[in-house]
Order: C-alpha cells, then sequence, then structure tokens
C-alpha cells in the first residue's frame, strides 16, 4: 500500500488515495462474508489488463501477475467468481463510453475472449440499461460472451411519500420488462446461452447527494421502499437472480461513519438485516387480499399491504415478508397456511414514530429491530403490521 501513488479521478474529478485495493477488497469480502463482484475498466482499459486481475485473482499457475499476488502474501487463488465488463458504458458521464449498444457488445465480447482465458469457469455480467436499442444489440451480437446484463434505476425527486413508495411496483414492471425483451432477442437470433438480469444498482437519490462523495440521510419512509423493493426482487427470483444496492458506506449509505470512528447505520440497513439474517431458500407462491389507494403517477391502484413468502430449503422455516404502506394506521392481517403447520413464531419490524424518523450520530438506535407476540390458532397466524413498517415473521414447523 505505500508504494501506491494518488490518482485523479477522471469520472468524479477527484483524489482518489487508492488505499483500499483488490487484497484489501477481498480481505473485507472474507470478513463480512460476502462473495467478490468486481468490475474491469472497460471504458480506457483494455481486455489484457482486465485479463490480468483475472489472472492475479485466480490463477494456481507460476506466471507473472499470479506469481506477484503470492508475493504480496496471498499463495492460494481468490478464486473470484463474478465479473463485470464496464459500468453504465451508455452513459456519457462515464470515462470511454460507448457511443451505442453494438459498440459496446463489440468491446464486451474481446474483454469476455480474453478474460475467459484467463479462467474460464468465471461468470461476466454486461452492461445493460432500459433503452431497448441498447439491450437488444448486447443480445444480438454479444450474448454468447455473458452471464447477466445489468440494469440500475434510482429514484430521484418523488415527493409524496405515497408514490414514493408505489415505485417498487414500477421497478418490478420495469425490470420484467428488459428481462422479456432479453428473452425475445434470444429467440430471435437463436443465443442458446441463458442470459439474466442483475440489478446491481438501484436506491433513492435525493438532491443533497451531490458528486463526489454524493452524501444523503435516509429516514424510515425509504425503508419502506427498501423493503417493497426486496419483495419485488423476491417475485423476479428467476429473472433476477443478482442484486446489490448502491452505495454501502457514506455515499448514498446504508452506513454512515466520521473520522473518530464513530458510525450509525440507517433504516434501509435495518431493512438487509432482517432480509439477510431471515430469508428461507425458496420463493412461494403468496396471494394477498388488502385495500389499496390510488398512485397518481403510475395510474393504477396500489395495494396497502405487500407479502412475499419465502420457506427454507428443509421445509421448516417459513418466512412472511410484510410491508405496511400505510402511513397512519396498522394492519390486522391474518394468515392462512397450507401445507405448513407453524408451531413457534417470532415478529420482528422497523417502523419508527414517524415517516421522517432517522438515526444520528447523537441518536443512532432512534430507529431500530423491534419484535412483538404472534398469535397462532390451528392453521392460522394473527398479525398487526404497523403503519408505514417493513417486518419478517419468522415461522417454525411443528
Amino acid at each position: 500500500k505505500a508504494d501506491r501513488s494518488k490518482r485523479l479521478d477522471l469520472a468524479w474529478g477527484a483524489e482518489e488515495p487508492n488505499e483500499f485495493g483488490t487484497d484489501e477488497f477481498l480481505e473485507w469480502c472474507k470478513l463480512v462474508g460476502t462473495e467478490p463482484f468486481i468490475v474491469v475498466n472497460a471504458g480506457n482499459g483494455s481486455p489484457e489488463e482486465a485479463a490480468r486481475w483475472v489472472e492475479y485473482c485466480n490463477s494456481a499457475k507460476g506466471t507473472r501477475h499470479a506469481s506477484l499476488r503470492r508475493m504480496y502474501g496471498h499463495p492460494e487463488p481468490y478464486g473470484v467468481k463474478l465479473w463485470g465488463i464496464g459500468n453504465e458504458l451508455y452513459g456519457r458521464w462515464q470515462v470511454g463510453f460507448c457511443a451505442d449498444g453494438e459498440e459496446c457488445a463489440r468491446r464486451t465480447i474481446e474483454f469476455s475472449n480474453e478474460m475467459r482465458k484467463a479462467d474460464l469457469n468465471i461468470e461476466l455480467v454486461a452492461v445493460g440499461c432500459e433503452d431497448p436499442e441498447w439491450n437488444l444489440q448486447m443480445v444480438k451480437k454479444a450474448g454468447k460472451y455473458f452471464d447477466y446484463l445489468s440494469v440500475h434505476i434510482y429514484i430521484r425527486g418523488v415527493e409524496s411519500y405515497r408514490e414514493l413508495v408505489a415505485t417498487p411496483l414500477d421497478i418490478e414492471r420495469r425490470l420484467r420488462a428488459v428481462y422479456s425483451l432479453v428473452e425475445a432477442c434470444r429467440r430471435k437470433y437463436g443465443i442458446e446461452k441463458v442470459i439474466k438480469l442483475a440489478f446491481d444498482e438501484w436506491n433513492v437519490w435525493y438532491p443533497e447527494a451531490k458528486a463526489p462523495l454524493h452524501e444523503q440521510a435516509t429516514s424510515v419512509k425509504d425503508a419502506v421502499f427498501t423493503g417493497l423493493t426486496m419483495n419485488s426482487l423476491h417475485r423476479l427470483c428467476r429473472e433476477v437472480p443478482l442484486g446489490g444496492f448502491a452505495q454501502t458506506v457514506n455515499v448514498l449509505p446504508l452506513i454512515t461513519t466520521a473520522d473518530d470512528g464513530s458510525m450509525f447505520v440507517n433504516p434501509q440497513y435495518l431493512v438487509f438485516k432482517m432480509y439477510g439474517e431471515n430469508t428461507g431458500d425458496l420463493v412461494l407462491k403468496a396471494v394477498l387480499d388488502a385495500p389499496s389507494y390510488y398512485s397518481e403517477e403510475l395510474k393504477e391502484y396500489v395495494c396497502f399491504l405487500d407479502l412475499t413468502a419465502t420457506l427454507s430449503e428443509d421445509r421448516k422455516s417459513l418466512y412472511l415478508h410484510v410491508v405496511n404502506r400505510h402511513e397512519s394506521e396498522p394492519a390486522q392481517l391474518k394468515v392462512v397456511f397450507r401445507g405448513f403447520k407453524a408451531g413457534t413464531a417470532t415478529h420482528v419490524f422497523l417502523s419508527g414514530e414517524s415517516l421522517e424518523d432517522r438515526n444520528t450520530f447523537e441518536a443512532p438506535d432512534k430507529v431500530k429491530i423491534e419484535k412483538q407476540e404472534v398469535r397462532i390458532m390451528r392453521d392460522e397466524a394473527a398479525l398487526t403490521i404497523k403503519p408505514h413498517s417493513v417486518s419478517v415473521t419468522i415461522l417454525k414447523q411443528t
């Protein structure tokens, strides 16, 4: 690290300290128990540079960059499976952007060819978007060379709370539209390779989040949005098996830190904590009947409640993920099960006293995960779902 020089970040016009490199990142991934996802520079970088990076991370041979990894104290390959070929190359804010999807497809083929020669077993994420012409060219020209097509969606400038919490329905619809186009292109052009979507950047984005640091503070209403988006991704589990929130620390953050070591997590982080610790391996079909309101933005009715159900692989634990969009009224929810007999139940949730409640350095636990009792009678569970809340009910099979 001492030998690394600071660099000019051309994209944001900022000074990049260059203190957190590949080895630090992969060590961090190991510490927090997550799978790494490395995106190579396909803007003004080269396929050769990308292949060397794959070699550094994954090769067990005695070649130059694998030997360099060993010299830096990491004898065993990291085995990084997931790699992205560029980021948002459709955008003129990117250094080395592509003029159109056809140019990006050609670049994707070149990078894929060399990166897979360094490691045949890696999975590749190519740059997609919501432009059908771009995606058509990517699948038509380069569909044989990648595994996932990325989509990024940020929600900006939504003033009404009810409209904000309606947007996950629109996100779900937009992702399905992209996937349908991908499938149609595969059929038309005979692309046998299966291509799924990677929803690898999403968040709310408020006006105060300005370059280069993009700092903002989110509240309970944004946690409700986050829970609803997570439920949408449950329903999209076949089409969108890969997701990634943007960002994590300080930049559009889940976690906010200070130079003195103090920190707090915002309500959106708590949604990830609840879902991360309490989600099954299988998504079940869930049918919900509840009151609705009309969204002027979507021009349709939106149910106040949103529910998904997931089941553990051993079929012994069932998880109900329930979000109440209503800003002031609790919901009395009766859940009826088929083929599952619940014995014990735990209900965890976050709500806060108001939609604008948020955590700060001075009050880091103003919004927190709480627990409440669940009544189970015969094959039914009775739940009280607080207003503007995100909750998970964990039921164990008798």
